[in-house]
């Protein structure tokens, strides 16, 4: 990673560096935040990431899991559930990797009740602790609680002091705060918690200056630097509200893309330039662009490259329409990206247009309107194979239509059979709440502007 060319490297050197200096000040603290700005998050992602691989340098191993914070009740048996999953792919994936401890873990885990706090309390602190023997390392680990949603910091607090408590002194947390927030700081100050902890608090480290340096590195005269200009000054302009200025580096971007041979490169000039724009509803403009941009773009769709470009286009558009309230327009491009996505086996791609359709559609009050739609969105994406299909938002179109099968007059015993299979197959790709977990979204969505 040491790259002293690299303004992101060098940075998350820095992270490095003070985290073997700090930790020397404290080398028994079993609660380590990181302190930082906000905007600073990737740099701090990819120090995780970097400690993760061979690459690494720091001491102490780290193991970052992502579980959602949902209830106290329930975060132990959620994050045990997620590591057992993790290392059962690692270990698909590296068959050299055995952990003797493994199969009679899961096994033990299947008995656990979700409810039951105490036992998987009990069980997750079990699973560290021969993960740290397996480790077979003198030096700490940290394991790092890094939720993509917390419904509730104070109980996450309560749940992070409750579980240190009763691990080893060579096992720790480790957690990520922001010093406008300082989510984290009741562990600090709860009295009862006696275990040791330790803030390392980042300077502010000028991350987007440390990008546009990273996007304008190179030869000035080689177009894709010069365009990363264009971009980087667009985005200033947006920013400060300056149309004109934004417009003048739009048309400096097109200009330098065109005399390229590249269409890909050319029609996401087209992108980037009205996406900046979007801000400023200047209709004629955007809708000149994304024309523009689609028409490059059905040069050469064989083109898997300009082909990604094209079909974001189509999404800008309904996403365009959209945003100015024209939701008939916007409903029939979702549906054309589908269409173009399907007949070029994109399916992801054409799993979330039909998607975004049917949302929008139902915000507006025109779901009566899809009748025709839903059940060709569901048997498109119905064929896709699962590992394919449990990566997409497949289940939100299989809600609709399961809906539309029960507000048939009869519920036949083929229609009963059907649901059962659907049921099962979804369930064993998005889990056995996935309908009720649509069925929320789409309460959700009638109060809120879709965003695609």
């Amino acid at each position: 990673m040491s790259n002293e060319h690299n303004p992101i490297a060098q940075r998350i050197n820095l992270l490095q560096d003070l985290w073997i200096q700090q930790r020397l000040l404290k080398p028994k603290a079993q609660f380590i935040r990181w302190l930082i700005d906000e905007p600073d998050v990737p740099l701090v992602n990819g120090f995780y990431k970097l400690e993760s691989s061979p690459y690494g340098k720091i001491d102490e191993t780290l193991v970052v899991m992502l579980t959602d914070f949902d209830t106290i009740t329930t975060f132990s048996y959620d994050l045990a559930k997620d590591w057992l999953t993790a290392y059962k792919k690692d270990a698909e994936k590296y068959p050299e990797l055995q952990w003797p401890d493994f199969e009679l873990l899961h096994a033990s885990f299947k008995q656990i009740d979700k409810e039951n706090t105490e036992a998987s309390n009990v069980f997750l602190v079990e699973l560290f602790t021969k993960f740290k023997t397996y480790e077979g390392k003198q030096t700490p680990l940290f394991i790092g609680v890094n939720p993509r949603k917390v419904t509730s910091y104070n109980e996450l607090c309560v749940w992070i002091c409750n579980i240190i408590e009763q691990l080893p002194q060579n096992i720790g947390l480790l957690v990520t705060d922001y010093k406008a927030n300082n989510f984290y700081e009741a562990v600090f100050t709860n009295k009862e918690a006696l275990f040791e902890k330790q803030t390392i608090s980042l300077k502010n480290q000028n991350i987007q200056g440390a990008y546009t340096k990273l996007m304008t590195q190179g030869n000035p005269n080689d177009p894709e630097v010069a365009f990363r200009k264009c971009m980087i000054k667009m985005g200033e302009a947006a920013t400060k509200g300056h149309q004109e200025k934004l417009i003048n580096w739009g048309e400096k971007g097109l200009n330098i893309a065109k005399q390229t041979t590249n269409l890909s490169f050319w029609a996401s000039a087209h992108l980037i330039y009205v996406g900046h724009l979007f801000g400023f509803k200047d209709t004629p403009r955007i809708n000149h662009l994304l024309d523009k941009g689609i028409k490059i773009g059905h040069k050469n769709l064989e083109d898997k490259a300009l082909l990604g470009v094209t079909l974001q286009l189509y999404s800008y558009k309904a996403a365009y329409y959209s945003f100015i309230n024209k939701k008939e327009d916007a409903l029939n491009w979702f549906l054309k990206q589908a269409t173009l996505a399907q007949e070029n086996n994109e399916n992801y791609i054409t799993v979330t247009a039909y998607k975004n359709a049917i949302l929008l559609a139902d915000q507006n009050k025109k779901i009566s309107e899809m009748q025709d739609i839903i059940p060709v969105a569901f048997q498109t994406g119905y064929v896709i194979e699962d590992d394919t299909l449990k990566n997409t938002e497949f289940a939100y179109i299989a809600s609709y239509y399961v809906n539309m099968l029960h507000e048939k007059e009869e519920e036949t015993p083929q229609i009963k059979a059907e649901l059962e299979a659907i049921n099962k197959r979804m369930s064993h790709l998005f889990g056995e709440t996935w309908e009720h977990q649509a069925k929320d979204l789409r309460k959700q969505i009638k109060d809120k502007e879709l965003v695609s």
